[in-house]
């Protein structure tokens, strides 16, 4: 964790049932229809470590039974505070047993390898990787086609590590197994589900 002060807690969503509804279209449109940027649908106060499309896919689809793992970037006592008040999940201290995992889009990314990746009988039984950016860029990047496109998309972070996109090409040979992956940044989310074909 970073720091020792603590600021106050941030507002969940306004209206939990209309926004909730809204945030799960939106990540369903993201999921649906791979590397389209998708804009969050409401404003969200989010804590320090936390992106606001963070906070609306967390409070969307986590809860009791989802433990959620935060890289030392992201965790800070603001996001395990926000997180166990408004989601109510299980913040664990390693990425092993998490079912969704927050980290910058920018950092090393070789700790994806000690997620979970499912197994042929249940390939579900894997994790949904949350990668926090500072924009998403629709339209530049490589090119990405499968399920969900009635023609290739292009999409890009303003970050661009080098090694992201080889990361998402050797978890897409993985399928049925592999990661499910969420790109985040303070106003716009969108997925890279495992089915997706990457072009770099």
């Amino acid at each position: 964790m970073t720091g020792t002060e603590t600021q106050p807690l941030a507002v969940g969503f306004n209206d939990k049932v209309m926004d909730a509804t809204a945030c799960f279209r939106a990540v369903l449109d993201a999921m649906s229809r791979p590397a389209s940027l998708q804009a969050l649908p409401v404003s969200l106060a989010a804590p320090r470590g936390l992106q606001a499309g963070t906070v609306a896919v967390l409070l969307t689809l986590a809860d009791m039974d989802t433990p959620v793992w935060l890289a030392p970037e992201c965790d800070t006592p603001e996001a395990r505070a926000h997180l166990r008040f408004h989601v109510g999940c299980p913040i664990i201290d390693g990425p092993a047993q998490a079912v969704f995992a927050v980290m910058s889009v920018d950092r090393d990314l070789s700790v994806t390898g000690e997620l979970a990746l499912g197994s042929a009988e249940y390939p579900d039984r894997s994790a949904t990787v949350i990668l926090e950016s500072e924009g998403l860029i629709d339209g530049e990047g490589p090119i990405f086609s499968g399920p969900g496109f009635k023609e290739p998309r292009r999409f890009c972070v303003e970050e661009q590590p080098a090694a992201l996109w080889s990361h998402i090409a050797a978890n897409q040979a993985l399928f049925p197994r592999g990661l499910d992956w969420i790109f985040t940044s303070p106003t716009h989310l969108a997925a890279l589900p495992r089915t997706t074909r990457i072009e770099v």
